[in-house]
């Protein structure tokens, strides 16, 4: 059995125990999960979804940054638009064809495949550190985690970002490979400085975001500090736990567990993605509308 084919039937599994215990979850605790789906209003909803659309800006900012710095000349609504219609490729098993998805898109506008490749490769390799330190951070400043352990998340993260060039290269290398590509030369310290500041704002807005939904479809005031320190540290788990698709499962038993809720509120946390569904979609329909209109006009 080849590696590949063990990774897919590790994912495999644990999909099948994420499916298992959702449906246990929903048999055994059927009535929390009504009173939770009778108080949704549609319009807060709406609102959310809206909001959620907003987070591809920072998304796109990373990559243009990232692609300007080796050589590359994309214009942000370009890589914005791509982002967007490769959106759905999220869903896909495997978990790279988000980035060559919108790889593939950049190429018709000149972008070269290896410079897309350290893209994507930065984005996943620094995503998930960025995510912890954030929410180590955080949930340090709301009292709910120790000083010193904030103090050292910050410091790792300087450390790789401004002494670690040589090993974010190498790991990037690899994440390129796995992406079929070869990875282009990657930049350097005050352009993974700016990638980070643009991942800290990436990761405060979508924990905003989180907080935001739990205030709606929540039946309790929840600390801002708390919620988006527990979602950053959660989110960047699951970015790890490369055996499940999305972190599906690691992330909502993480931030359930790290917050004290009971099993019932992984439900809650698993709504969550719902909204980011339809905020997918949403955004798919109109990028390709923008495309088909742009092609019957030239």
């Amino acid at each position: 059995m080849t590696s590949h084919q063990r990774r897919m039937g590790l994912r495999t599994l644990w999909l099948l125990v994420v499916i298992g215990l959702a449906v246990w979850l929903t048999a055994t605790r059927h009535d929390a999960l009504y009173d939770l789906v009778s108080e949704l209003r549609p319009g807060p909803l709406a609102l959310l979804v809206a909001a959620s659309c907003l987070l591809l800006v920072p998304n796109a900012a990373f990559w243009t940054l990232a692609l300007r710095a080796m050589g590359q000349s994309p214009r942000y609504g370009v890589v914005l638009h791509a982002s967007a219609r490769a959106l759905l490729a999220r869903y896909l098993p495997g978990g790279i064809w988000y980035a060559a998805g919108r790889g593939a898109l950049l190429r018709h506008h000149g972008i070269s495949a290896p410079a897309s490749a350290t893209t994507g490769g930065l984005e996943l390799a620094l995503g998930a550190p960025v995510a912890v330190v954030v929410g180590t951070v955080l949930l340090a400043a709301a009292g709910e985690a120790p000083a010193w352990m904030a103090v050292a998340a910050v410091l790792a993260l300087v450390a790789v970002v401004g002494l670690g060039g040589a090993t974010i290269g190498r790991l990037v290398a690899y994440l390129a490979r796995r992406r079929g590509g070869e990875a282009a030369a990657v930049p350097g310290v005050s352009t993974l400085v700016r990638l980070t500041a643009v991942l800290v704002g990436y990761w405060l807005a979508i924990g905003t975001l989180f907080w935001a939904y739990l205030e709606v479809v929540g039946s309790t005031t929840i600390a801002w500090l708390d919620t988006v320190g527990a979602f950053g540290v959660s989110w960047g788990a699951g970015f790890i736990a490369l055996f499940a698709p999305q972190g599906l499962g690691v992330f909502e038993g993480t931030l359930v567990a790290v917050m004290d809720w009971g099993a019932e509120a992984v439900l809650l946390v698993a709504g969550f993605r719902a909204v980011l569904l339809a905020r997918d979609l949403l955004l798919t329909v109109a990028a390709e509308v923008v495309a088909r209109r742009g092609r019957s006009g030239s």
